[in-house]
């Protein structure tokens, strides 16, 4: 059976790892004014700036997903929400990020060489992908290829959604947590 989608959708939060309750709570992070623009549910890193940006393949000082943005619009000066954050010259731009370290997340492979359970506990880098445009500005990060040291993403598990199993072919779907949070255990400063 192969799965419903091969589309992209970034890193979608589900709970908390452990029995800690998720409730969804999301950290108010600055954006440069004018800064490239970041789609929903894409991996941000946190700059030495102090501001974010969209993570690279293999970055570090990752900080969670972007799950909309609030700032005011500098052609009509009204305060304006988004659910991505769009390339504005605004400089209250605030970004509600899901940065909790202990976040499950859903994300899609293209791989078809993630085995169940024998892709459990690797780590992987992000594939930086292009996310859909208009209206909906969804992130276009996926699972990269696995390997045997850390790196941003670490698996831990299919997907319970029995649509988006199928490891045979591109698209299937794993529960992930950010392996390199800038706000983890053991993580060095920026």
């Amino acid at each position: 059976m192969a799965n419903q989608s091969t589309v992209a959708f970034g890193l979608r939060p589900l709970r908390n790892v452990g029995q800690a309750d998720h409730n969804g709570g999301l950290s108010e992070w600055m954006k440069a004014s004018g800064s490239a623009a970041i789609n929903h549910h894409e991996l941000v890193i946190l700059q030495n700036s102090g501001y974010i940006l969209s993570a690279v393949a293999g970055g570090v000082n990752n900080l969670g997903s972007l799950n909309g943005s609030f700032y005011t619009d500098p052609t009509t000066s009204k305060p304006t929400w988004s659910n991505y954050a769009p390339s504005v010259a605004a400089a209250d731009h605030v970004c509600l990020i899901n940065d909790n370290p202990q976040t499950m997340f859903e994300m899609r492979t293209q791989l078809t060489s993630l085995t169940n359970p024998g892709s459990v506990g690797k780590c992987s880098p992000i594939v930086v992908g292009t996310g859909s445009g208009s209206p909906n500005y969804i992130s276009g990060n996926r699972i990269g290829a696995t390997g045997v040291g850390t790196d941003q993403i670490k698996i831990l598990g299919l997907t319970r959604d029995t649509q988006n199993q199928d490891v045979s072919v591109s698209g299937s779907v794993w529960r992930v947590m950010i392996n390199e949070h800038i706000l983890g255990n053991n993580s060095a400063g920026i």
